[in-house]
C-alpha cells in the first residue's frame, strides 16, 4: 500500500554561516537526527514510498534545494529556483520541474506543492483541497511541524478530511517540538492520539445517526478491550436491526458487565457518553426497551424503526399484563394481538384507533406498498405529518 509523508515547507531560522539553522530532533525510539528540514529527517526514520512537500511563495525552496541536491546537478535549474523564490515568484509550474530533482537526491518520489497562506476560509478550503489532490490512495503520516500555528492545525484537518471523505489510512501524525527542546535536542512528539479522539467523536456522530452499536467495537480493540467483549456491541447492533430487542439487551448487558471494571486508552475519556447511549438496556421489561427504542428511533428520523418498535412494545405490554410468554409467537405475541383486537372490535379497550393507526403505518412503512385507508396513504405521503403523527400515537398509546 503506498505510504506518503506530508510536510510543511516554512522559513528556516537563518545562520549567519549555513544560511539555515540546523536542529537536533530526537525520535521515540531513542535515534538523533540534525537537520535544518525536521520532514526531511522525518522521512529517513519512517521511509515513505512518496513525499509530498507543501509550501508558500515565502518558504524556502530555495535552502531546500541547496540542501539536498549536489551542486553540480541541474545548475541552471537550482539557480532559478533560487532566484525565483529570492524575489517572490515561485509558480506551480516552477516546482513541478523541480520535482524529480529533489525524488532523485532524496531517493524517493517528490511532490513539490504550492500553497496559499490560509487567511480566511476561501485559501484554508484550498489547502484541504490541494493536500487531498496530492494523495490519491494509501496510508498518509503528516509532519504537524511550522512556525505558522494554523498551518499545523490546517494539517491536522487535511488529515481527518483524507481518512473520512477519501478513505485514506492515516499511519502517523509527527511533530517537531522546537519550543519543547531539551538542552540542544528537539523532541519528535507523535499526535496519534489526537487521531484517536478525533476518531471516537466521530463514532459518536455515526452512533447518534444510525443507532448502530458496531461503530465502537473497533476502536475498543484498538484501546485494548478483549474482541469478545466489543463484538458484543456489533451483535446488538445486529439483533436491533433485525428488530429483535430481547437479543439485543443481551449483548448490551454482556458489555455493560464488562464496563464496570473501566475502559482503558482513550475509551475512558469517552465511558460515560457510551454508558449513556446503551442504559436503557437496564429497563426493567421487554416493552420497555421497546418503547424506548421506538422514540429513539423516531428522534433520529428512521420511522420504519420507530413504527415497528412502537407497536411491537404494544403487544409486547399486553403479553406481560396476560402473563404470556413474550418471546413466543403460537401462544404468545399472536394470542395477545387476537385478544386485544377482539376486545377492540368489541369495544373493551382502551387503546382505541391509535392501535389501529399505528399498525397500518407499520404496514405500510414495512412493505412499500399502499395503505388500504386513504388517511393512512395522507400520513405517508407528507413528510411533516409522519413523524407529527407517530410522536401524537406514541403519546396516546402511553409509549
Amino acid at each position: 500500500m503506498l505510504h506518503s509523508l506530508v510536510t510543511f515547507l516554512g522559513k528556516s531560522r537563518l545562520d549567519p554561516k549555513t544560511g539555515y539553522s540546523l536542529t537536533t530532533y530526537r525520535f521515540e525510539d531513542g535515534s538523533t537526527e540534525q537537520t535544518p528540514f525536521f520532514g526531511l529527517a522525518l522521512a529517513r526514520h519512517i521511509s515513505p514510498d512518496r513525499l509530498v512537500i507543501l509550501g508558500t511563495a515565502s518558504s524556502t525552496w530555495d535552502l531546500l534545494a541547496e540542501h539536498v541536491v549536489p551542486s553540480a546537478s541541474e545548475e541552471d535549474l537550482r539557480l532559478e529556483l533560487i532566484y525565483a523564490t529570492a524575489d517572490g515568484r515561485v509558480t506551480q509550474q516552477l516546482l513541478d520541474r523541480c520535482s524529480e530533482l529533489i525524488a532523485r537526491a532524496l531517493g524517493c518520489a517528490c511532490a513539490l506543492r504550492l500553497m496559499r497562506f490560509g487567511q480566511g476560509a476561501s485559501e484554508q478550503m484550498e489547502i484541504l483541497h490541494t493536500v487531498a489532490a496530492a494523495i490519491p490512495e494509501g496510508r498518509v503520516s503528516f509532519d504537524l511541524t511550522h512556525g505558522f500555528r494554523h498551518l499545523a492545525a490546517l494539517g491536522l484537518l487535511s488529515a481527518f478530511f483524507l481518512e473520512r471523505v477519501a478513505h485514506i489510512e492515516i499511519a502517523g501524525l509527527y511533530y517537531g517540538a522546537w519550543d519543547m527542546k531539551q538542552g540542544s535536542v528537539t523532541p519528535v512528539v507523535r499526535l496519534d492520539g489526537l487521531h484517536a479522539i478525533q476518531r471516537w467523536i466521530d463514532a459518536l456522530d455515526r452512533f447518534d445517526a444510525s443507532g448502530d452499536y458496531g461503530v465502537f467495537a473497533d476502536l475498543l480493540v484498538a484501546d485494548g478491550v478483549a474482541p469478545e467483549h466489543a463484538r458484543c456491541l456489533e451483535r446488538a447492533a445486529f439483533y436491533e436491526r433485525t428488530s429483535n430487542a430481547g437479543r439485543a439487551r443481551e449483548q448490551i448487558l454482556t458489555f455493560l458487565n464488562f464496563l464496570e471494571d473501566g475502559l482503558p486508552g482513550t475509551a475512558k475519556l469517552f465511558e460515560d457518553r457510551l454508558r449513556e447511549r446503551l442504559a436503557w438496556a437496564r429497563s426493567s421489561t421487554l416493552s420497555e426497551h421497546q418503547r424506548h427504542l421506538a422514540r429513539v428511533y423516531l428522534a433520529r428520523g428512521d420511522f420504519l424503526r420507530a413504527a415497528i418498535f412502537g407497536w411491537e412494545a404494544v403487544i409486547t405490554r399486553e403479553c406481560e399484563r396476560r402473563n404470556y410468554d413474550v418471546h413466543e409467537f403460537e401462544g404468545g405475541r399472536a394470542s395477545a394481538e387476537e385478544e386485544v383486537e377482539a376486545e377492540l372490535r368489541e369495544g373493551r379497550s382502551g387503546l382505541g384507533k391509535a392501535y389501529w393507526k399505528l399498525k397500518d403505518l407499520r404496514n405500510g412503512l414495512a412493505h412499500g406498498n399502499p395503505a388500504r385507508r386513504k388517511d393512512v396513504q395522507n400520513i405517508l405521503s407528507d413528510d411533516q405529518r409522519l413523524p407529527r403523527e407517530l410522536q401524537e400515537l406514541f403519546g396516546e398509546l402511553r409509549l
